[in-house]
């Protein structure tokens, strides 16, 4: 059943005890819009620009080690755990541990910030995606020297797309228009893939889950091809099983699982709520789900040491001294990379990389406001047991939520 035929169900709680009512609660549409949608959820930027620096810094396979102990010992329970409590109470977050424990409530609340302070800075990130995607499609990439005046590819990130004050300036509080359209731009396509429901939203899923793997196996064919891959792919999986004795390397895997499977947000709870109370697959599900998004880690480190080996091969360094995590992977490494591609293929990929990258990020915020949204829709079936939310009512809920968050997120535009 479509989100737009939701009917309320109203729990409350009077002296730590349920009273439920018997109503309905939207469903997912089949589930592979459930796989689809979380698996969108936990595979991410992170995935890309931060496993893969991880890996090749703890140790390379002796992280990888780490990282599958972490998975099965602390990440992946408290994932399956948080979807296995949404199917059983059928509500979002604050529901849900409500009926567990009234004064649990604000855990639930806790998720809301969270959720809003990354939310905010995460689309800003997908505004910087956005502009590099756009300037990828001209015939020469902006960002190549002969095209900036000789500057570096972080000079050109720093001073000409972001317009940062250098360390000491007072800066200032002007809204840079370029980054105001393109936090728009995103924003604009969370909002046209939330406000058709569930079942929309699974089925758009599909695309922005499985197209960044196909773009991702193109870099990869790609980049395993060019000299000094084999250097970076050695950095990468070589194992160093000295970092195992070393408390850092454990802290980093764990937090490494933690943040791309993000239990304790609310989104796995909330999701897993829309499932029918006799849905017996849900494990099936969640193996579904943490297998794939380390599959796509493992796999996605082999695509960016290639090419982080390819450019200590041209720069003459050690594989070590060029590998970044974070924005400096993408808008600084990468983007040096993709200037010094043969044969005029550099705008093709780069497009790829940078389409990508916003797919990613995409999938994750969708799940984000979907989150946010079913807070808001329980609160009010909690408030109002006998009002309907149509699609009208889903549709301004998404949107308020839609601006209001951009709103805050300006101030990542000055």
């Amino acid at each position: 059943m479509a989100v737009a035929g939701a009917t309320p169900q109203d729990v409350s709680v009077e002296m730590g005890k349920q009273v439920s009512t018997a109503s309905e609660r939207p469903k997912w549409g089949s589930r592979g819009q459930f796989i689809m949608v979380l698996m969108g959820y936990a595979i991410g930027l992170g995935n890309i620009w931060r496993f893969p620096y991880m890996c090749g810094k703890y140790g390379g396979g002796a992280f990888m080690i780490a990282y599958i102990f972490s998975l099965f010992c602390i990440a992946a329970p408290l994932f399956i755990c948080e979807t296995v409590l949404g199917h059983k109470f059928q509500l979002g977050p604050v529901g849900t541990f409500t009926n567990m424990y009234a004064p649990w409530a604000g855990v639930a609340y806790v998720s809301i910030i969270m959720t809003c302070v990354i939310l905010t800075y995460y689309q800003a990130l997908l505004g910087w995606a956005v502009i590099y995607f756009v300037q990828s499609f001209a015939a020469k990439l902006p960002w190549h020297p002969d095209e900036c005046g000789g500057c570096t590819t972080g000079d050109y990130f720093g001073q000409t797309v972001l317009n940062a004050a250098s360390f000491g300036d007072e800066g200032g509080w002007d809204v840079q228009g370029k980054l105001f359209l393109a936090l728009m731009a995103v924003w604009f396509v969370t909002w046209l893939a939330l406000i058709g429901g569930k079942n929309v939203l699974g089925k758009i899923a599909y695309f922005t889950v499985l197209f960044p793997v196909l773009l991702l196996v193109i870099i990869f064919c790609k980049a395993v091809t060019l000299e000094g891959a084999g250097d970076g792919v050695a950095y990468y999986i070589t194992p160093d099983m000295s970092h195992l004795t070393k408390a850092n390397t454990w802290s980093a895997a764990a937090s490494q699982i933690l943040f791309s499977l993000s239990p304790a947000m609310g989104t796995a709870i909330a999701m897993s709520s829309y499932h029918e109370k006799s849905y017996d697959r849900l494990l099936q599900d969640n193996l579904v789900i943490i297998c794939c998004n380390s599959c796509f880690s493992m796999f996605g480190g082999f695509a960016v040491f290639s090419i982080v080996g390819y450019l200590a091969e041209q720069r003459g360094l050690p594989v070590e001294q060029v590998a970044s995590a974070g924005t400096g992977l993408a808008f600084d490494v990468f983007a040096e990379v993709l200037t010094l591609f043969p044969g005029g293929s550099s705008p093709f990929f780069s497009v790829c990389f940078f389409f990508m990258l916003l797919l990613l990020g995409l999938d994750s915020a969708f799940a984000f406001v979907e989150t946010l949204q079913t807070y808001v829709v329980d609160f009010i079936q909690h408030k109002r047991p006998d009002l309907e939310i149509t699609p009208k009512m889903n549709m301004m809920i998404v949107s308020a939520l839609a601006f209001g968050l951009f709103l805050i997120g300006i101030v990542y535009t000055t």
